[in-house]
């Protein structure tokens, strides 16, 4: 597909950085950003997945570069940064996507266990931040979106360090929303629900969650997909969102909006 026949072109001459798009959610937004217009670099651990997504992004007609890299750590996010800025001169927006989780209960966890859950959740997103704020502010203009998740908003039991770091997700976008406004700078976060990935696909087969009991819970009763993230964070990087900033948007079928005590939060209404 020619790149005259990508979608509307909002996002032409814009330049994209997705971390962990490599796979599920994350590639689905590159992919969204490249239909788009925008020039988009795919960053991930998996230096092979990254390939892929590039590939993949290229042959529908559009500009990607990837690049491997732990966007935990601060030299290998320097070392990004450094490679955007030497390709494409400047940043447009970010997207904090990387996460991970460590399922057990408290009194099992390792401090090595703690740390890497934080490091991967929350550290990242600080790194990348702070580098992108650098390109950003001095032009007086950008759009970060990180990614967080509905148990943000409220306890979940043996996944401590996963909710907690999600709920220091949110504070971070507001903080950061606050300080950077007058800048031209915004700064949201998408809080995803039951996303049907790779991952998640794996937690069912593995016995982790069960399937059937997600869908009952949740008032739209089905799972979201990886696209419906992607149309968020597109439109929350729109010029139609640009008075929107330091907000949590629950992408998740109405799932953290209920808060009943019935299994099936929802119903059909017989209006004849």
């Amino acid at each position: 597909m020619s790149r005259k026949g990508l979608s509307n072109l909002e996002f032409n001459n814009k330049v994209v950085l997705v971390t962990g798009s490599g796979n599920g959610i994350g590639r689905s937004i590159a992919m969204a950003f490249a239909r788009d217009g925008a020039s988009v670099i795919v960053a991930d651990i998996d230096g092979a997945a990254a390939t892929q997504t590039k590939q993949d992004i290229e042959q529908l007609g559009g500009i990607a570069v990837s690049f491997q890299a732990d966007v935990s750590k601060k030299i290998e996010v320097e070392q990004l940064f450094s490679y955007i800025i030497e390709k494409f001169g400047t940043l447009d927006i970010l997207v904090n996507n990387v996460g991970t989780n460590v399922r057990k209960p408290i009194v099992h966890f390792t401090e090595e266990e703690w740390d890497f859950v934080f490091d991967t959740n929350i550290k990242s997103m600080f790194l990348c931040a702070k580098e992108a704020g650098k390109i950003m502010l001095k032009r007086q203009s950008g759009v970060v979106v990180n990614i967080s998740s509905i148990h943000g908003l409220g306890g979940i039991s043996r996944r401590l360090p996963y909710a907690t770091s999600k709920a220091a997700v949110d504070s971070f976008t507001k903080t950061i929303a606050c300080e950077w406004a007058l800048d031209g700078v915004r700064v949201n976060t998408i809080a995803p629900g039951y996303i049907l990935t790779e991952g998640l696909r794996m937690a069912f087969d593995q016995g982790i969650l069960n399937e059937e009991d997600m869908i009952r819970r949740t008032p739209q009763a089905q799972l979201g997909t990886p696209d419906n993230i992607a149309d968020a964070v597109l439109f929350l990087s729109s010029s139609k969102a640009s008075f929107i900033t330091g907000a949590v948007l629950y992408v998740d079928g109405g799932y953290a909006a209920y808060h009943g005590p019935e299994v099936v939060p929802s119903f059909h209404h017989n209006m004849e």
